[in-house]
């Protein structure tokens, strides 16, 4: 069985139309080694469990402010090495986003396109796919629930589950955080008014975005 993890992102303040859904793919036997490691990870940054933890927290003082910026980008390197076993990936990362905006029509849009993309761990029951989708009050349950139903490319265990997504839930949280790097290289701040303003800040911000990125073996970005 697959466990498929699927959050949003938005990025208002860089580009009022950016829209993005992003898809952390584990298969069952892995999961817990990761769930176990990210726990690990967690609990050594020491972050108020009363407040969840964000990607776009990682380089802000917001959220925890008693945990400073450094051991937040350490958590966030440490998962994403996490995300690798000694002798393969235990994570696939499927991205899609466009400058649609946060619509129904262009979420299902995107949802279909990235559930396309994710392929059966073969036949029987290693085609279940385990669907665990942030719960989004906008878009209507039934909706999400035939979209991923629709396009399957395998056997949807039971029917997607909506996840009020916190600290103890690390599928969700890893997709928020690699949504969140992603969209720092989609929108490409190179080209940012930002750069011009704080020309050392946001590079080195973009070089230790693309550091940690790199660290996940598996990224497929799927471009509409």
């Amino acid at each position: 069985m697959q466990f498929i993890f699927i959050d949003e992102i938005e990025c208002a303040h860089k580009s009022p139309k950016f829209f993005g859904l992003g898809a952390a793919v584990f298969n069952s036997y892995s999961y817990p080694k990761y769930k176990e490691s990210f726990s690990k990870e967690f609990k050594k940054l020491k972050w108020n469990s009363a407040i969840e933890f964000k990607g776009k927290y990682l380089f802000s003082k917001d959220g925890d402010d008693s945990v400073s910026i450094d051991n937040r980008i350490s958590f966030v390197e440490a998962i994403a090495k996490e995300t690798n076993a000694q002798s393969n990936s235990r994570l696939n990362f499927i991205f899609s986003s466009n400058q649609g905006g946060n619509s129904e029509k262009n979420y299902l849009n995107l949802l279909g396109n990235l559930v396309k993309k994710i392929k059966s761990a073969k036949a029987g029951h290693k085609a279940l796919m385990a669907y665990f989708v942030d719960d989004n009050e906008k878009i209507g349950k039934q909706k999400i629930i035939q979209c991923i139903e629709t396009n399957s490319n395998g056997i949807v265990f039971e029917r997607p589950f909506f996840v009020d997504s916190g600290n103890d839930t690390p599928g969700i949280i890893t997709v928020d955080i690699l949504n969140y790097l992603k969209s720092w290289i989609e929108l490409n701040p190179k080209n940012d008014d930002q750069l011009k303003l704080f020309p050392n800040t946001v590079e080195r911000k973009l070089q230790k975005v693309e550091e940690i990125i790199s660290n996940i073996k598996n990224i497929k970005d799927i471009k509409r």
